[in-house]
This record gives structure tokens, C-alpha cells and sequence, in this order.
């Protein structure tokens, strides 16, 4: 029970992410409204520099604009355009609004975004518009309608013109580290997530298994999250809508996926309130994505009920270094702070200044994040692999006889008290015969072979069938689980057997008395069965004296 509430946490955040990825399962299936194409090559031209046609004022892209009312007209005339032998595309990078292109007033294409789709708008949108192959001396005009009012700032990315194909190798192109980033970022996230899976499955009992399962979501979710601001997600996702839906549903729940992880780490009240913290980070997941999907009241309407939460989080975190003394949790927590603080960088950036990169301190800071995390995940896990080891050491001194390497008595004392449950057990009692004279008249090392030789006719017999222990100097004793009367009689003949091919291949003359006893209903102690056979081995060990029986040739 402990084990499983221990792991609740994890199956609820599991289970939100899976609401959150079957929710986009719906979104890929049923957003066919949202498809664009695939692109596919030559010379391109990056257009920056734009004329507002309204004023007649000149603006460098990406241009940063207010709704006013009414729609933005944006042309630009191009004036040394080569004549290609293929057909020549506009790159247009819409956000959270509408447009349609013109080429000499000639209506070319039109984004409308469809009534019954998911929400208000479709986010971030790549189209790349066909205008044709001959543009010299033509006017492309683009008609831009806001959807969201006056609540946000609109931006207009740098537009490109080309062949489709030279298109998509410049965004390939220029966005190829960053995206190589992101996928390294995924994947070492599923790396600790199976890391956390086989801890969690292995023998040890170990903390670390949770810091780092919540350690691989938040490399995972912030790696999809920073492949959402890619313009090469837009260009392979099966429709336009998938991107902007895991943009922002991936940085609600980075900030879910932190909440935990620093519960993990912390204890007392301050673990209490990051708990609560992660109660409230899923309550805003939920209700967002349920207002977005039923109300249409879209994401970017309600991102900054995202931002507050985080500059509450911020604040906690901040407490939490200042009022908590263990090192370790400082080092944690501030790390943690170098992508919040590149995050209210960008968040600063994003309602006061008109940028095109809207992520960069975000990511950043996440770089440095997953690196000190990476280092003192590996540091920490090392340092319990060790401890481990250490202790599996240990035990084994403890529990092991040096000169066999058999178990010893105080494994024994430990074994018997497990083993009057089990289903008939039995127990076999040795002692070595003439050890004494072996050591009095050729020293302690033959005695020892003796020893040794006893254990190894033991092993051979036995096998896995039973438990074999050096309980004293020349006293072993061999626990048999769930066994017959046929089962022991066969046992004691392989012991016999095992015992003369021993004394044939060395060359000795090693002889033991016996005891056997099976457990029966009127024992109610395995001290009882042990008695047992310790009584028949002495009375095994006085007959022998008088001349060995050879009862099991």
C-alpha cells in the first residue's frame, strides 16, 4: 500500500498526459480543415521589407501591429525578380489570424479559418501559395483580419519566395541545431523515463527512480514544446492545428511535470504546497483545453492565466531556496530557476516587444537546466549504485561461511523462522566425522580440505533442490522445501553417491553421520524438525563408530 501511494502521483500525471495526447489523437484525425501541403526546391528570396497600405509607410518584417478595427494590408512589389522555368511560392507564416494574398489584385489564396473548427483560431499557420512563375515588376498584396480583437499583439513573420522545395531547405536549414536539439532533448527524456522504469522494477527500494521519472517528463514535454515553435513542425504535421494545440497544452504541463519534481525532493509543509501547486497546474490544464474545445475561448486568450500561475510558482520557488537549508534542495531549485527566468524573459518580451523568437531565453535556460540535472541525476545514482553494491557486500560477509562459501549459522537462524510454513519441509543434519584427529595429527589445513570437500559433495548433491549451511566447525545442516518421502530417500542416495566419487577422485577418506527428519503436524516450531535430526545424526554418528552402515550403496 505505501509502494502504491507512493507512485499515485505518477499515475495521475501519467494519466493527464495521456488526456492530453489522445485529445491531439483527435485533433490529428479529425483536423482535415487544418491540412496544408507538404513542400518540396531553387533560389528563394527572403521578403522583409513591406509597404502598409493604408499609410503608405514602410515595415521590416517581422512587423508587430495592434487590431484597429478593420483589416491590415501589407504589399510589396517585386522589382528584380529572375524568370524561373518552375513555378515560384509565397511562404506566409500566419499568427492567430486570417489572410488572403493578392498578385496584381488577383486573388490567389485565402486562409479563412473554418467556423466549425476546434477553437477561434488555428495558431501559428505555414501555407506556401503558388503566384506563379514570371514576377517581375508584379505587386503581391496580403490582407490581414485578426482574429483575437485588441487582447493580443499580432506579428507578421519574414515571408519567403521560391520554389517549394528551395523553401523548405532554408527552414530546414536555418532551423536544423535547434530542432536537433529538441529531438536530443525527447530522447533523453525517454532514456530516464526507461532508467526510472528499470529502478523502479529492480530489486532496490530507491527514491530516485521518482526524481528521475518526473525528470524525463519535464526533458520530454519541453522538448515537444520547443519543437512546437519550429516552422519545420508546421511543415511535416498531418494538419496545422496539431502544433498549436501541443504547443500549448506541453506548457501547462511543464509546469505539472516541475511541480512534482520538486515534491520529490522536498518534505513537511513544503511539500504540501507544491502538491497543492500541482493541483492547481492540472486544474488549469483541464479547464483550458475543456474551454478551448467547448467554449472556442482559445488558448492565446488564456495564456496569461498560464504566466500567472508561473509567476506564483516563481515565488515559491524563491521561498523555498531562501527558507530551505539542505544544499542539496538549493542546488535543485536553482537550477530549475534558469528556464523560469529566461521563461519571464521571453514572457516580457512577448506582450511588450514584437519578436520573432519568442522562446530563446526559455530555451536557454532549459539547456542549463537539464544539464545540472543530468549531472547531479547521474551523480546521485552513482552514489546509490555504490551504497548498493556496499551493502549486497556486506550481506554476503554477513551471511556466508569464508572457508565454503556456504551459508552460515546466522543465515540459518534467519531461514528457519520462514521455513515451518511451507509445505512439508525437511531437514537433513551432517557433522563431519575425525575432524578433530585430521587437525590434531596433519594440522588445520587438512582439516579444512575436509571441510571444503564436505561442502562440495553437499552442493553436488543437493543442487537447487535444497539450502545447505556450516552451522559450527564440523556441523551442516540442508533445508529441503515442499518435499516427499521418495524426494529425501533420493536426496540422501546422491549424497552417498556424490560422497564416494569425492573420496575415489582425491584420494581421502571423508565421513560424515547423518540425520534426516520430515516435518509432521505436531510440530509447532522448526526447532522441533532440527532436534529431530540432530538426535538421529548422533544416533547415526555412535553406529558409525562401531562400523559405518553402508545403507545407500
Amino acid at each position: 500500500m505505501n509502494k502504491l501511494r507512493k507512485f499515485n502521483s505518477k499515475y495521475m500525471f501519467l494519466i493527464l498526459v495521456f488526456i492530453i495526447c489522445f485529445i491531439g489523437l483527435f485533433v490529428y484525425l479529425k483536423g482535415d480543415m487544418y491540412k496544408c501541403e507538404i513542400l518540396s526546391e531553387d533560389e528563394f528570396a527572403t521578403l522583409k521589407t513591406w509597404t502598409v497600405e493604408k499609410d503608405n509607410s514602410k515595415v521590416i518584417l517581422p512587423y508587430g501591429f495592434k487590431y484597429t478595427g478593420e483589416p491590415i494590408v501589407l504589399t510589396k512589389k517585386i522589382d528584380k525578380a529572375n524568370v524561373f522555368d518552375d513555378s515560384q511560392y509565397l511562404m506566409v507564416m500566419s499568427r492567430y489570424f486570417d489572410y488572403t494574398v493578392y498578385v496584381d489584385d488577383t486573388k490567389l489564396f485565402d486562409l479563412t479559418t473554418p467556423q466549425n473548427g476546434f477553437s477561434k483560431t488555428m495558431g501559428t499557420q505555414i501555407r506556401i501559395v503558388r503566384i506563379g512563375k514570371d514576377l517581375n515588376e508584379k505587386t503581391i498584396k496580403l490582407e490581414i483580419r485578426p482574429l483575437l480583437g485588441d487582447h493580443i499583439q499580432y506579428s507578421v513573420a519574414p515571408m519567403m519566395i521560391g520554389t517549394r522545395s528551395d523553401i523548405v531547405w532554408h527552414i530546414l536549414k536555418s532551423e536544423q541545431s535547434e530542432v536537433i536539439t529538441a529531438v536530443l532533448i525527447i530522447i533523453f527524456g525517454f532514456v530516464l523515463l526507461l532508467l526510472a522504469i528499470i529502478i523502479r522494477c529492480s530489486e532496490y527500494e530507491d527514491d530516485e527512480s521518482g526524481k528521475m521519472f518526473y525528470l524525463g517528463m519535464i526533458s520530454v514535454i519541453c522538448g515537444i514544446y520547443l519543437a512546437c515553435q519550429f516552422k519545420v513542425s508546421h511543415i511535416i504535421a498531418p494538419n496545422g492545428y496539431l502544433p498549436y494545440y501541443f504547443e500549448f497544452t506541453s506548457l501547462m504541463l511543464i509546469s505539472v511535470a516541475v511541480s512534482l519534481f520538486i515534491q520529490t525532493n522536498v518534505d513537511g509543509v513544503i511539500k504540501k504546497l507544491y502538491t497543492s501547486m500541482s493541483c492547481i497546474f492540472v486544474l488549469n490544464v483541464l479547464v483550458q483545453t475543456f474551454l478551448n474545445f467547448v467554449l472556442k475561448i482559445d488558448y492565446k486568450m488564456m495564456l496569461f492565466v498560464t504566466h500567472i500561475l508561473i509567476g506564483l510558482f516563481v515565488i515559491l520557488i524563491l521561498s523555498t531556496i531562501i527558507f530551505h537549508k539542505k544544499k542539496s534542495i538549493q542546488y535543485m531549485l536553482i537550477s530549475i530557476m534558469f528556464p523560469i527566468v529566461g521563461s519571464i524573459i521571453d514572457i516580457v518580451r512577448l506582450y511588450r516587444i514584437s519578436d520573432d523568437k519568442t522562446i530563446y531565453f526559455f530555451s536557454m535556460g532549459l539547456y542549463i537546466f537539464v544539464l545540472m540535472q543530468v549531472t547531479r541525476t547521474i551523480r546521485q545514482y552513482l552514489t546509490k549504485s555504490r551504497s548498493h553494491l556496499k551493502a549486497e557486500v556486506y550481506e554476503h560477509l554477513a551471511f556466508t561461511d569464508g572457508l565454503t562459501e556456504l551459508n552460515n549459522r546466522l543465515s540459518f537462524e534467519n531461514d528457519i523462522n520462514e521455513c515451518i510454513g511451507n509445505n512439508r519441509p525437511a531437514c537433513i543434519s551432517i557433522d563431519l566425522n575425525n575432524l578433530k584427529r585430521a587437525n590434531d595429527t596433519m594440522g588445520h589445513s587438512a582439516g579444512d580440505v575436509l571441510i571444503r570437500g564436505i561442502a562440495t559433495v553437499l552442493r553436488e548433491a543437493v543442487g537447487k533442490d535444497g539450502k545447505i549451511y556450516r552451522i559450527g566447525g564440523d556441523e551442516f545442516v540442508v533445508l529441503i522445501h515442499d518435499i516427499t518421502d521418495d524426494g529425501i530417500e533420493k536426496v540422501l542416495k546422491r549424497i552417498e553417491k556424490c560422497r564416494v566419487k569425492y573420496n575415489e577422485e582425491n584420494n581421502v577418506n571423508l565421513d560424515f553421520a547423518r540425520g534426516v527428519s520430515l516435518y509432521t503436524e505436531g510440530d509447532t516450531t522448526f526447532e522441533n524438525l532440527v532436534a529431530r535430526a540432530d538426535a538421529e545424526m548422533y544416533r547415526d554418528k555412535r553406529l558409525t563408530k562401531k562400523g559405518r552402515r553402508d545403507d545407500y550403496e
